[in-house]
């Protein structure tokens, strides 16, 4: 006689997904190819290891030799300045840049017509023939930074843009959980949160500046449900339709047991 033992099959419930936590950003996140093109610079400059001097008005130069005017001094030399008058105009005009577009967003029409004008704006210079004229002047444009210059920018905002990132910003945050969501702030030392019930999450459009440089950053806005709908704007974060995919996975998953 054999026996026959069943087996019953255990099912257990599906592991719940981490808590996702969302950070948004300042400006700062932005400026990171202000201090890196800085240490660049900065390595151009030394391997150059060329010298700057001063000269008052007047100086005669000849043969490598400058005779000040009487009653004049001659400063310098001013320690490892670059020969090429790239590295400080690359280096302003890439700063310049910065500063406008993480301070200006263009979005949608508004980058289109951004694009046009700066066509149109081309095709005026061609007309009146002022193209010659300005390439003339931006030859004789000479910005000059010595070594010690570009390590100080590059070192300071380097610093400030590491304790941005990594400490400031993350003092408040929004974390995700498959059952409701939670707004904290460690500066308020208070915590909010929702049900995910009625939860509306939106991506704002993409400025491209921003999400060229934040790593493809972008603006999101949270809506909660129930009698008393709240607006969560959280703004550059980074990796935005990342975050956005995994928010969704959550979602899905809220009520799998």
């Amino acid at each position: 006689m054999s026996t026959v033992a069943s087996e019953r099959a255990v099912v257990k419930p599906a592991a719940q997904p981490p808590d996702l936590r969302i950070y948004a950003h300042t400006t700062l996140l932005y400026w990171w190819p202000v201090w890196a093109l800085a240490f660049v610079m900065a390595l151009w400059t030394y391997l150059d290891n060329y010298h700057l001097v001063l000269v008052p008005e007047g100086t005669a130069v000849d043969a490598g030799q400058a005779t000040a005017p009487e009653g004049t001094e001659i400063y310098g030399p001013l320690v490892h300045v670059a020969r090429s008058r790239v590295p400080g105009v690359v280096f302003v005009m890439t700063l310049l840049v910065i500063i406008i577009f993480s301070n200006v967003s263009l979005r949608g029409p508004w980058a289109l017509f951004t694009a046009a004008s700066a066509v149109a704006l081309v095709l005026f210079l061609s007309w009146v023939a002022w193209w010659e004229p300005l390439i003339h002047w931006f030859r004789t444009l000479h910005v000059y930074i010595n070594l010690g210059g570009y390590l100080l920018i590059g070192i300071l905002l380097l610093v400030v843009w590491l304790l941005a990132l990594f400490l400031f910003d993350r003092r408040t945050y929004l974390v995700f959980s498959v059952g409701q969501i939670r707004l904290h702030d460690e500066l308020g030392e208070e915590e909010k949160a929702y049900d995910v019930t009625g939860l509306v999450f939106e991506k704002r459009q993409y400025d491209w500046f921003r999400w060229l440089v934040g790593f493809g950053a972008g603006d999101m806005v949270i809506r909660t449900g129930g009698s008393h709908p709240q607006v969560v704007d959280l703004r550059n974060v980074i990796r935005v339709g990342k975050q956005l995919g995994l928010m969704e996975e959550r979602l899905r998953s809220k009520d799998v047991v």
